[in-house]
């Protein structure tokens, strides 16, 4: 099940209250809406849900001006992304149940009873989305900027953060290879004419770029660029940005995986972001496509992750092998930070090899294994 996020709301906001990006961040309660938004990633099932948002919305009146169409309209977008779409006539049934839920005489459950009851499913279309997605792209800038002017009391950390969510240290905090990601996942958005860039698009990047810990991983899983880009196509459609010239902007839940990556890698005591923590950001967004698509295409996304911790766990231990040994000749002029990037990067690469070495034998005893051939006669 998609979920919205408070862009997706603020955007519905937008259009039922006729005013600019600013305008409606001013004019919303942005706590209550999280809020909100945060029960309802606590349920199941998309009735349930939907019961959750309206109830919520309606009794935390977070919208100055319209509350109850805005709660209407913001359900309304919620089914629709989850390709279902909410009946509401007799109109009177509506109001009825929202001066229930005002009054307090009407609990979430009785909400998701009602919507259960209206529910069709309803694909959604490429071009609904794309038009979504360009006015969350706008507004996400606009939280960015409100949330600075409205708490200029935060602390040196939370600010430095604000900034990278701004590109100012961004891509200096990636590596060369996860730079490659990104830069083939704008490749990849372009050839299937999307505007933006999202989680879909940076796993297909992971898979083309073609090296490294994340790519191995997906390989073995038979998890293939191909495949990937067929769901896509299913999930979202081709777009109609044909053309497009320049960087496509990232969508929040693509900076979000940035974000995860980001504190990932500083948690490990990594130097720089890789293409792993990038592929341990695009696992936990579960929601997000290219979550759903390693769903369909993995059995199993706890063994996906579980084979990429193992692979990080082994070269970690194996950089800090080198590390403890230039540690122990620190005090000889040839043990520099360089010298030292210089051994890691050189057994990074016989790693790959070992790595690489280890796959091919694993598929040749399989292969051995399905003819009636003992591997270790």
């Amino acid at each position: 099940m998609r979920h919205l996020g408070r862009y997706d709301v603020l955007a519905v906001a937008a259009r039922i209250l006729r005013c600019g990006s600013d305008d409606v961040v001013r004019r919303s309660n942005l706590d209550a809406i999280d809020r909100v938004l945060d029960g309802v990633r606590m349920t199941s099932g998309l009735a349930q849900a939907a019961g959750v948002l309206l109830a919520g919305l309606v009794r935390a009146r977070p919208f100055h001006g319209a509350n109850r169409v805005v709660a209407v309209a913001v359900v309304l977008q919620f089914v629709s992304m989850n390709r279902a779409e909410l009946q509401l006539e007799p109109v009177a049934d509506v109001d009825d149940l929202l001066d229930r839920i005002t009054a307090g005489d009407a609990s979430h459950e009785e909400a998701a009873a009602f919507i259960r009851s209206r529910l069709e499913h309803q694909p959604v279309t490429a071009r609904d989305l794309e038009d979504h997605l360009q006015i969350e792209l706008v507004l996400e800038q606009e939280v960015l900027t409100f949330d600075v002017e409205q708490d200029l009391e935060h602390d040196l950390e939370h600010d430095l953060e604000l900034e990278w969510w701004r590109g100012l240290e961004m891509y200096e905090q990636f590596g060369d290879p996860a730079r490659q990601v990104i830069v083939q996942a704008q490749e990849e958005a372009r050839s299937l004419d999307h505007v933006y860039v999202g989680t879909e698009h940076l796993l297909l990047g992971l898979i083309k770029q073609g090296s490294g810990l994340a790519a191995r991983v997906l390989a073995d899983l038979g998890i293939t660029a191909p495949a990937v880009r067929d769901l896509v196509v299913e999930i979202i459609g081709r777009g109609t940005g044909s053309g497009t010239a320049g960087s496509i902007p990232f969508t929040p839940r693509a900076k979000s995986t940035f974000e995860f990556a980001w504190r990932e890698a500083r948690a490990r005591g990594a130097e720089q972001v890789g293409p792993e923590h990038l592929l341990l950001g695009v696992l936990h967004d579960g929601d997000g496509v290219g979550g759903q698509i390693i769903t369909k295409l993995a059995t199993d996304t706890d063994e996906v992750r579980r084979k990429l911790e193992q692979r990080i766990s082994y070269r970690q231990r194996s950089e800090a092998l080198v590390t403890d040994m230039l540690a122990e000749d620190a005090g000889q002029a040839w043990t520099t930070y360089g010298r030292r990037h210089h051994l890691t990067h050189e057994l990074n690469q016989v790693l790959d090899e070992n790595d690489h070495l280890h796959e091919q034998v694993a598929r040749l005893r399989d292969l051995l294994r399905r003819h009636g051939i003992d591997p270790d006669s």
